[in-house]
């Protein structure tokens, strides 16, 4: 039994290799041929499985074929396989891939189904991918990086249909949704993973979704940031919408909120993040606001604490004690970072603003200033927030008011600190007040606020306060 699995094994892939090879030689691009090796060599699995299973002649094999592979990349003795667009060698990858997960089942012997699936994602979930993305030019836009519309979903449908075979042919605990879930992962690991890795991420990732959807149900809570987190960070990236340190902040912010809140703490943080990008669109047409304000669109690690630090410790503290009073507290302190986020983009729009605080007229966008129509907006962008908290059925009727009011509340609270509190000053050349310190490329000099407040500090300021304030409510009226 043994010795056939290795005879077989061998021999189918070879068969594969040679294939590509006969293919190439009769005029195949290699773009094609090493995608036809991509997915034909998929089925290694089903012949490993049948007469190994999860033994280490399974790793034997797959460690046989990694220094085959490697030894082809690096001396080049398989044209047809290599990479027209990169030097990553991807189908040495597709062997680590394959080792890594043959540890894995020696060790968890009923992942191997789960680790099957994986294989057939990358193989012919990723093969597909790259085809429909060269086959189709006309009305694919890219994406991201080089990946298209219809080879995403072509990695998403062959994905799908890859789950769904094998909980009908092996009668897996999976139901239709979750052969979906395992679909849009694929497609989303392929779309941000670079250099070929995606032959690791995918096999690896989709294994351990589909293992946890058959024996651990309690992944089912978490399953919407596991899956969309992916296409977040393509978007993120795409858009510049964050620096690189102020994504990877973002990042362990989403990993710790999405562990304590599953699957409504990151939808919640996924609405501030988009609705943000979104109101970010308009105010880039206001040009004098990159005259005032310290910082640009796109966010660094400091602005993403800011913003996100007081949230993820609302999302710590309901784990530690179960209480929903932080529940409506992380509702109200993304509420207010959102409303705070609608009123100065939408207050741009304005025709005159208002620093209530000081009584006097200011300029737009200088912290302190406030518009009718960006309070307005406040207003909404706060209910906004609080609302898709109620959908989720985390809160109730009185809970969602108590939350939007609160973040409505805070947004107002950090144009007073902003207005009292927060450093301005003033430039030399043109004496327009500002928040830099340097404009018309001459030092400024400090005219108002403490310097230890700027504008980070009260955006963390607002979002304690409004995270507080909803907590006491909670307890006042619950």
């Amino acid at each position: 039994m043994i010795l056939k699995g290795y005879i077989f094994s061998i021999l189918y892939a070879f068969l594969c290799l040679g294939m590509a090879l006969v293919a190439y030689k009769l005029g195949m691009p290699k773009k094609y041929s090493r995608k036809l090796v991509h997915i034909l060599v998929g089925a290694e699995w089903i012949i490993l499985s049948h007469y190994m299973g999860a033994t280490y002649h399974f790793l034997v094999v797959c460690v046989f074929f990694f220094l085959v592979l490697l030894v082809s990349y690096v001396k080049n003795l398989m044209p047809m396989i290599s990479s027209e667009s990169d030097n990553a060698p991807g189908t040495v990858y597709y062997a680590v891939a394959m080792s890594i997960m043959a540890v894995v089942t020696m060790f968890v012997p009923n992942m191997l189904v789960s680790f099957g699936i994986g294989v057939f994602c990358t193989s012919v979930g990723d093969g597909f991918a790259g085809i429909a993305g060269q086959l189709i030019k006309k009305k694919n836009p890219k994406i991201y990086g080089n990946k298209s519309v219809f080879g995403s979903l072509a990695n998403f449908a062959a994905s799908f249909l890859t789950a769904l075979i094998f909980k009908l042919v092996f009668s897996l605990n999976l139901n239709v949704w979750q052969c979906i879930a395992i679909g849009i992962f694929s497609a989303g690991l392929e779309l941000v993973t670079v250099f070929g890795l995606d032959n690791i991420v995918i096999t690896v990732g989709c294994a351990l979704l589909a293992y946890g959807f058959i024996y651990h149900p309690v992944i089912n809570g978490f399953v919407v940031p596991i899956i969309l987190t992916p296409f977040v960070v393509a978007i993120v990236i795409e858009k510049k919408v964050l620096t690189k340190w102020g994504l990877a902040t973002a990042i362990l912010l989403d990993v710790v909120v999405s562990v304590f809140l599953g699957n409504f703490g990151f939808v919640l943080l996924a609405c501030f993040l988009f609705g943000s990008v979104i109101i970010d669109k308009f105010k880039k047409r206001a040009k004098k606001v990159d005259s005032i304000a310290k910082k640009g669109d796109c966010r660094d690690a400091v602005q993403v604490v800011s913003n996100g630090l007081i949230p993820m410790l609302m999302a710590i503290m309901y784990a530690i004690t179960q209480s929903g009073a932080f529940i409506v507290a992380y509702v109200a302190a993304l509420a207010e970072a959102f409303a705070d986020t609608a009123a100065s983009g939408v207050g741009m729009y304005s025709r005159s603003v208002f620093d209530i605080f000081r009584m006097k007229k200011t300029a737009h966008g200088l912290s302190g200033g406030m518009s009718v129509i960006g309070t307005l907006a406040s207003l909404v962008a706060a209910f906004v927030i609080a609302g898709v908290a109620f959908l989720f059925g985390a809160i109730g009727w009185e809970l969602l008011l108590v939350a939007a009011f609160c973040g409505f509340l805070g947004s107002v609270f950090d144009s007073f600190l902003g207005s009292l509190f927060q450093i301005k000053y003033k430039c030399s050349k043109c004496n327009e007040i500002t928040e830099k310190t340097e404009h018309c490329g001459k030092a400024t000099r400090k005219t108002s606020g403490f310097s230890f407040f700027d504008n980070d500090t009260v955006n963390l300021t607002s979002g304690l306060f409004s995270a507080i304030l909803a907590a006491v409510l909670y307890f006042i009226f619950i």
